[in-house]
């Protein structure tokens, strides 16, 4: 079977193309009832974004926020306030706080000791693509392995760099240990390089 699909570039990764990316994310999800939604937000607000959005085209779906672990900025801050949280929750959302799969431990020890990691090379790799495709695998991971998605269907991630989204991807997620078994499916849209 050949399926033709659009893919939306844009001609620079960044905040402004979240409406896009959302709207892209949410109409794929729908045409191939795709259960979950996972999406990168550091402080809640494009997460808040998807949430109003997919209430509006009556997706039925879960939506999956992934943010920072505490004291990734420093100390123990966390960057998802507990109102803004508390929120998402109340819209039925699942938050997943949690280390970055693609980093974890051995960004301790790169800056301790310098080189990289395997995981760090992996994330590097995936960069070369863009920066919300990193992201977004990563998030998928995070999730699966929080326990918030199946690694048994196909999700839809989110990515982007600090602000908003600027790729969505659909993908068979996968789990740490197994990372063998993740199946990027397509890619919805994402910034040119």
């Amino acid at each position: 079977m050949v399926e033709e699909r659009t893919i939306v570039y844009f001609d620079a990764p960044g905040p402004q193309n979240t409406g896009v990316v959302l709207a892209c994310a949410l109409r794929r999800a729908k045409e191939k009832d795709i259960r979950y939604i996972v999406v990168a937000s550091s402080s809640g607000e494009t997460a808040l974004r998807l949430g109003e959005e997919a209430k509006r085209e009556g997706y039925q779906g879960k939506i999956v926020v992934c943010t920072y672990h505490a004291g990734f900025s420093g100390g123990d801050a966390i960057s998802l306030p507990l109102e803004r949280r508390a929120l998402l929750e109340a819209m039925g959302m699942v938050v997943v706080q949690g280390v970055h799969a693609l980093s974890g431990i051995s960004r301790s020890f790169r800056q301790r000791f310098g080189g990289l990691s395997i995981p760090e090379i992996v994330a590097e790799s995936f960069r070369r693509i863009s920066e919300g495709f990193k992201v977004a695998i990563e998030v998928a991971i995070m999730a699966a392995d929080f326990g918030a998605i199946p690694t048994t269907e196909d999700v839809i991630a989110l990515g982007g760099k600090e602000k908003g989204v600027d790729t969505a991807i659909v993908l068979r997620p996968c789990h740490q240990n197994s990372f063998f078994d993740l199946k990027v499916r397509e890619i919805l849209c994402m910034p040119r390089l």
